[in-house]
């Protein structure tokens, strides 16, 4: 089962999708963690093996959380005009077409309509899927 951390910057309502698809969704807000600095919010979805969903850009930052050595982090890189309405929408279709397994140790830029996965490349087997 997919096992998500819902940043503070998300609606809360998120995870009731989420619950809905059967993924597995805590919200920083009802562990404590709603006002937690973004260093303390990854370092609990790491120790608890928990893909980090967020709208803050700064996640998506490769050079402070590179490619691979995370459990895993979605971006959702939406209009500051989206309302919550339209925040879940996007997030529901997301997470009912996207394969799940694809989004460990995986940088996921969701935007409305599309997303992209970006992962670190196997060096050592170029050939490699």
């Amino acid at each position: 089962m997919l096992k998500i951390l819902i940043d503070a910057d998300m609606p809360r309502a998120v995870k009731n999708v989420l619950s809905e698809l059967n993924i597995d969704a805590v919200d920083v807000r009802d562990i404590g963690l709603g006002d937690a600095s973004d260093k303390e919010i990854f370092e609990y979805a790491q120790r608890n093996k928990r893909i980090l969903i967020s709208r803050d850009l700064g996640f998506a930052d490769i050079s402070k959380y590179p490619l691979g050595s995370h459990y895993g982090i979605v971006v959702f890189r939406l209009p500051p005009f989206f309302i919550r309405k339209q925040i879940l929408q996007v997030a529901q279709k997301f997470f009912k077409t996207v394969d799940h397994k694809k989004l460990k140790q995986a940088l996921t830029i969701v935007e409305a309509g599309r997303y992209r996965i970006r992962k670190k490349l196997n060096t050592q087997n170029p050939n490699a899927k």
